[in-house]
């Protein structure tokens, strides 16, 4: 339920506070002393498009907060929060936009979030109803939604068909896989032309590394050859004494002086590896310029080699990996496709007995819901003669399609619409099409009366949905928002003192001036304070008598039937 509201700088607001309590409460005041800024600050904050003419004069911001707790179905809201990432705690929900002639931004338990999502989150909280604005109820697709829930045996004719719909859409994929027969035998041509080139050139790990390698070898043999022999003179001395026999003779040179100093051992220790590595390294070099020498590279087939690998590699896959990756699943889609019409066969008889226990399954819950529509029509009438449309008619219209596949969905394949006749003579017709607002907000009411204990909305909003209602029917209305009030949290904005007589709490809108300018406040009225609104809303002349003792019986009215209640 909506607990509090806070509005800032919205026309005629100030800044303004309102607690809201459980059950009825009703706001009333003079024509044109705030009621409906007070809704379309609710509809701003609740994700209406923002009306910068709303801004209140000399101001550059106006901000709407409103506070949600006591939610009723916490684990579906819970479950669209966390998809949305927005944390949900304490069974609190603060909903806040602000407004500015560039931007508004909306935030939700301090997460910003778009129009949308926040429409989304709080089409689950509050429905407003007024006489151009009947929202969810005024939605055909929503329809087949309340009629479902009316009834709790199509529960499970609707699981299992949820299940056959999985099965049946599995089928369905699988064929599409397989294609027509001679796309399936182009497809085939193109998997065994790609495995063969594929398996024709049949890489090997590393391969191409080492056919490039191989292949500067031979573009650089002239540069190898040159720098091989010319390192190899250099390190054996084959000229001017380098090399490996400079330091033999060096090494000769330190043996004769050994005797005289200890330590020369120790050099010539080293000079001793070195010779020894230096020798070894000469035989490397003297190995690798010896096959360069005799080396016969083709260079023709690597070329041809690199270019294959590089076609495979642009068609198939950056790496070897990829490459075996695709071989795989071309060969697995391949024995696919060279058994397809065995499978389809397979496929096509699932496909079929899916087909007919789908239509079955469908017919069966179109004649669940016919059976409910009726019981379901008779309850709306039965409201609606109470709120004195005697003659009005309302029937649940409920037609199968002819094509059950091609419109089946989680819910069968029923066109579900609400259809209304108000006056006598008059034929049905579709809930948006009603032209009278008075007689569209009394169906309004039949309608959450009967729906009542399966609409999970924690609050309602009706805005001044009394329009052309007066005596004994405005007293059946007020009792019709009681019994509502008894689950539900109703807020409901009226002219009528019945409909006022009847609130949990009364609440009165009224316009002041303040240091020259007009300001719109709310006072939650207790006491005589109530009885004097109802006077007011009766016309009755300020402290007269009769008035007062009207007002009072209305009010000993209003009590015995709420006390009548169980």
């Amino acid at each position: 339920m909506i607990s509090y509201i806070n509005i800032k700088n919205i026309a005629l607001i100030k800044e303004l506070s309102l607690e809201l309590k459980n059950g009825l409460n009703v706001l009333s005041g003079e024509t044109g002393a705030g009621k409906s800024i007070i809704i379309d600050s609710i509809n701003f904050v609740l994700g209406d498009r923002a009306d910068r003419s709303l801004i209140r004069h000399g101001e550059t911001t106006a901000r709407v907060e409103v506070v949600f707790d006591n939610i009723m179905d916490k684990k579906e809201l819970t479950a669209v929060l966390d998809g949305y990432g927005i944390d949900y705690q304490d069974d609190m929900l603060i909903i806040n936009r602000v407004m500015t002639q560039d931007k508004s931004e909306c935030r939700v338990n301090g997460n910003i979030v778009n129009l949308s999502t926040l429409r989304n989150i709080v089409s689950l909280l509050v429905d407003i109803h007024s006489q151009n604005e009947h929202q969810s109820l005024l939605k055909v697709h929503n329809h087949i939604k309340l009629l479902d829930n009316y009834n709790s045996n199509l529960t499970q004719y609707k699981e299992q068909l949820s299940h056959l719909l999985a099965q049946y859409k599995n089928v369905l994929s699988k064929l599409d896989h397989f294609m027509t027969q001679a796309e399936r035998e182009r497809k085939i041509d193109l998997l065994s032309y790609q495995i063969e080139e594929i398996e024709r050139v049949n890489l090997q790990d590393k391969e191409e590394e080492e056919l490039n390698n191989t292949r500067n070898k031979y573009y650089n043999a002239q540069s190898i050859f040159t720098n091989l022999n010319s390192a190899m003179q250099n390190i054996s001395g084959y000229e001017n004494l380098g090399g490996v026999q400079s330091i033999k003779l060096a090494y000769k040179d330190l043996r004769e002086i050994a005797k005289f100093d200890n330590e020369i051992e120790l050099i010539l220790d080293r000079l001793d590896s070195a010779i020894i590595e230096l020798d070894d390294i000469a035989d490397s070099i003297r190995n690798k310029l010896d096959f360069a020498e005799s080396e016969n590279i083709d260079i023709a087939f690597i070329e041809q080699r690199i270019n294959d690998i590089k076609s495979l590699k642009r068609k198939y896959g950056k790496d070897l990996q990829e490459i075996n990756k695709f071989l795989a699943n071309a060969k697995e889609e391949l024995d696919e496709l060279l058994v397809a019409e065995s499978t389809i066969a397979k496929l096509n008889i699932a496909k079929k007995e899916l087909s007919e226990k789908i239509i079955n399954l469908a017919t069966k819950i179109h004649n669940e819901r016919v059976k409910s529509a009726k019981t379901f029509s008779k309850a709306i009438c039965d409201n609606l003669q109470e709120l004195g449309m005697k003659n009005s008619v309302f029937q649940v219209k409920v037609e199968l399609y002819d094509d059950v596949l091609a419109n089946i969905n989680e819910y069968g394949a029923d066109y579900v619409e609400f259809m209304l006749s108000p006056n006598l003579g008059e034929p049905l017709k579709p809930l948006a099409k009603i032209a009278s607002g008075g007689e569209m907000s009394r169906f309004m009411l039949a309608l959450k009366n009967v729906i009542a204990e399966i609409d999970e909305i924690d609050t309602l909003i009706f805005d001044e949905i009394d329009t052309g209602i007066s005596g004994a029917i405005a007293k059946v209305v007020a009792m019709k928002l009681n019994d509502i009030a008894q689950k539900r949290q109703v807020i409901a904005i009226t002219h009528l003192p019945q409909l006022a007589s009847m609130a949990d709490v009364n609440y009165l809108i009224e316009k002041k001036v303040r240091d020259g300018k007009t300001l719109t406040y709310v006072k939650e009225l207790t006491g005589e304070s109530v009885y004097q609104e109802l006077m007011r809303l009766a016309g009755s002349v300020e402290n007269s008598k009769v008035g007062l003792s009207s007002a009072k019986e209305l009010k000993q009215w209003a009590i015995a039937y709420k006390t009548s209640k169980p």
